[in-house]
């Protein structure tokens, strides 16, 4: 409800423009953190009606909306029975986690030691994570992590790898929302985890420094294989199941 009240008085806001873009934007987003957030679970039918009443938005914003996050791979359709919250399985959450170690190596491999601003971005947003998580802000970790991966990758100076690159990163923010959720029932698991990531963000920017190459690749596929080894630990189970994300696993 708050977050409902906060986006009318953005939409009221003269900063903002009234026009299909801007609201297109807003609505993107919205529905975009519900969904890594869980509220709008995994299979859950995107009705247009439920969407209009949930979400202070008109029809084209909301529709605008959809087509963008199916095109991130958070959004389906299903035999032209509408749009649905993208389900995943442990089988499908295995192959993307696969596909996420590989980019991630590929990325340590590629990255640019000349970019002169690499440095100083990494440390901002690591700054930045720091601060969302002394307050478990899971969305915002989610945030910034991704935003440190993202910079890393655009680092290569690939535009083919960076756009795969993201796209497996904003598939897996959903799961990386699950995984903290999960461990932060246990506040010394949660502080741990967020302990040893940003250990190694900095010892990724150290090797960038340095431009140690070799180190650099191996500790950029470990600390993949370590979010890895973190969603195994949560979701156990047969590869063919949906991982259940309801409150109850979580809470």
């Amino acid at each position: 409800m708050k977050n409902t009240t906060k986006i009318k008085q953005i939409i009221k806001s003269s900063s903002v423009k009234k026009d299909s873009a801007s609201l297109a934007d807003l609505a993107t987003s919205e529905l975009r953190n519900k969904i890594l957030d869980l509220s709008l679970t995994p299979s859950e039918h995107l009705e247009e009606r439920m969407l209009l009443e949930r979400f202070p938005f008109g029809r084209t914003p909301i529709r605008e909306a959809l087509n963008r996050l199916m095109a991130e791979g958070l959004v389906e359709t299903k035999n032209g029975r509408g749009a649905y919250v993208a389900s995943m399985s442990i089988w499908h959450t295995l192959q993307l986690l696969e596909a996420y170690v590989i980019s991630e190596r590929v990325v340590a491999s590629l990255i640019k030691f000349d970019d002169v601003n690499l440095v100083s971005d990494l440390e901002a947003i690591q700054t930045e994570y720091e601060s969302v998580s002394k307050n478990a802000d899971i969305l915002g970790i989610t945030e910034k992590n991704n935003r440190f991966h993202r910079r890393l990758a655009q680092a290569t100076g690939n535009r083919f790898i960076i756009a795969q690159h993201a796209d497996l990163h904003n598939l897996a923010r959903r799961l990386s929302f699950f995984v903290y959720s999960s461990e932060n029932v246990a506040a010394k698991d949660f502080n741990l985890q967020v302990s040893r990531i940003t250990s190694q963000h900095y010892e990724i920017i150290g090797f960038i420094q340095s431009q140690n190459r070799s180190e650099l690749v191996s500790l950029i596929t470990e600390h993949a294989v370590l979010f890895r080894l973190r969603l195994s630990a949560v979701i156990g189970g047969a590869a063919d199941k949906e991982i259940d994300f309801s409150e109850k696993s979580i809470n």
